[in-house]
């Protein structure tokens, strides 16, 4: 019996483990969204440090650690030396809907998200 109680319990904890690791890859791209929803002009000190993080997280992906450089470049807009990846990004058919969404949000922004695109960043945020 105690075996048996020690084999679901490994197996929970896998589970949650595994469950874990999906919500940490989809957190980024959340993370990204409420940041470039509240962005004025350029990053705060406490949303660069969240995309420090991102961008040193071993679970981030190759294109959410550059969308997350590309928010903490901003300045009033996205950097001209920044443009082409996210260009890249959201012509790459192995990019996530949601990355390229973000891409194409950032491309646009002259000061601060548009009230559609803060729209389509508050979806993000919750999906």
């Amino acid at each position: 019996m105690k075996k048996f109680a020690l084999v679901l319990t490994g197996i929970g904890i896998s589970l949650l483990f595994s469950t874990g690791l999906v919500f940490a890859d989809d957190g980024a791209i959340k993370t990204m969204a409420r940041i470039t929803m509240g962005l004025n002009h350029f990053p705060t000190d406490d949303d660069k440090a969240a995309l420090k993080g991102i961008i040193d997280s071993d679970d981030s992906s190759d294109e959410e650690a550059d969308i997350a450089m590309v928010i903490a470049n901003i300045e009033h807009k996205v950097l001209d030396k920044d443009t082409e990846r996210l260009t890249d990004i959201i012509n790459d058919d192995s990019s996530g809907a949601d990355a390229k969404k973000l891409a194409g949000i950032l491309l646009r922004i002259n000061h601060a998200p548009s009230d559609e695109d803060k729209a389509a960043l508050a979806a993000l945020a919750e999906d």
